[in-house]
């Protein structure tokens, strides 16, 4: 079965089996994706992956549910910044945490977080939740699982390129471009066939500091050969890719470690860093105090 749950009674949710129940918690943040595709471009993937992905996992696990969560509309960092909503990290991982433990009390154990952002600091902020979420409780308790799915469409590659901020092959290009044909061929521009082909950004210091400065805007790639098909095509191909890995998962509670991208390598991407950095700092603090105490002891 699947079901939204925003139209499920409370009777429904309780005769579900928890250990053949998946809840799919979709997230996206508004970004500039230039001038031919709205700001909520993000928005609508997620939802559309979250509920792909569920409708490809009910032909493999027939006896499974799987609830489609309300959007969750925050993403960290986001591919181009002139113009975003973006939120703390630890913001979207409580939020992702606090909601599971929720339903963590009502028994259920199955959690996936879809992000339309594949972005350093989304991502990472995502996982650092599976892994609170996942943890076993010091009293007992049910053992919950917790993964962020999406990781898995950022190659090893794009990422040590430009590990700090998202650098995909395009942004707002035929793909995202045809699927808003596909969903909503309104809203894309009207001259976005005449648009000219723009190449993927090489990793620059200069990108760095425009990226700091919430300047990067636009996009890379050719909005120009947008095709509802292609993209259909490519969208169900990462789709398949994601459920092939899920399914063991899923029947047997294995392989959870493979669900996640190579960005939290890298402790800046990390929703704990700045607690980390806070922790070190007052650790050294204090450090110095002991010192100069002793020190004046000994004077003395």
């Amino acid at each position: 079965m699947i079901a939204s749950l925003s139209f499920m009674s409370s009777q429904e949710i309780k005769v579900l089996l928890p250990e053949l129940t998946l809840f799919l918690f979709p997230f996206g943040g508004p970004e500039s994706h230039g001038t031919q595709l709205p700001l909520g471009t993000k928005l609508m993937q997620a939802e559309a992956y979250a509920n792909e992905l569920a409708q490809n996992l009910q032909t493999k696990l027939p006896l499974w549910n799987f609830i489609l969560m309300p959007l969750i509309p925050l993403s960290v960092d986001s591919i181009t910044n002139q113009f975003t909503l973006n939120v703390r990290p630890h913001v979207v991982r409580d939020a992702l945490v606090d909601q599971c433990e929720q339903l963590k009390r009502l028994g259920f154990q199955n959690f996936t977080a879809v992000s339309a952002q594949l972005s350093p600091r989304q991502l990472t902020a995502l996982e650092d939740a599976g892994k609170i979420v996942s943890r076993n409780k010091i009293f007992g308790g049910k053992k919950a699982q917790l993964v962020s799915v999406m990781g898995l469409l950022v190659d090893a590659k794009a990422v040590w390129d430009s590990p700090m901020i998202a650098l995909p092959k395009e942004h707002a290009g035929a793909f995202d471009t045809g699927l808003m044909l596909k969903w909503n061929p309104g809203l894309v521009g009207e001259g976005a066939s005449a648009l000219p082909s723009i190449p993927q950004p090489k990793p620059s210091f200069s990108r760095f500091i425009a990226y700091c400065k919430n300047e990067l805007d636009g996009y890379w790639g050719r909005p120009a050969d947008a095709s509802v098909a292609s993209a259909s095509v490519e969208m169900s191909r990462d789709i398949e890719s994601i459920a092939l890995k899920m399914v063991p998962w899923l029947e047997q509670g294995k392989g959870q470690g493979i669900f996640k991208s190579a960005y939290r390598y890298f402790p800046m991407n990390g929703s704990f860093f700045k607690a980390y950095l806070l922790a070190i700092l007052f650790f050294f603090v204090m450090l110095l105090w002991v010192i100069w105490g002793v020190k004046d002891a000994f004077e003395v």
